[in-house]
């Protein structure tokens, strides 16, 4: 077994779960890390995505809405800087659908 120590953020976003874009994307038939069932989102729709930790804008699901993709990228750059050279592993990103 190997052990990596990786990254992470939790992003609740609601408003992505509201996008027509964003939940076309949700149920557009492409496998995803979610617990998500299709059809309309939910509180226990999170989608885990995965951001290249180069911060460049490459990731798992970087075809989902380009300005949710943004959003998601920026998010990264806020909290871990312009670039991570010495990260191997991507940035794990949940988004969750908790209204507050």
């Amino acid at each position: 077994m190997e052990v990596f120590k990786g990254h992470s953020l939790r992003l609740n976003a609601p408003e992505f779960y509201r996008d027509p874009a964003f939940v076309a994307w949700l149920n557009n038939g492409v496998p995803k890390f979610s617990w998500h069932k299709g059809g309309l989102p939910d509180e226990w729709s999170d989608v885990v995505v995965l951001v290249d930790p180069s911060l460049s804008g490459e990731g798992t699901d970087s075809d989902m809405p380009d300005h949710i993709w943004e959003a998601i990228v920026n998010a990264c750059r806020q909290a871990y800087g312009p670039a991570m050279e010495d990260v191997r592993e991507h940035i794990a990103v949940r988004l969750t659908n908790v209204s507050v």
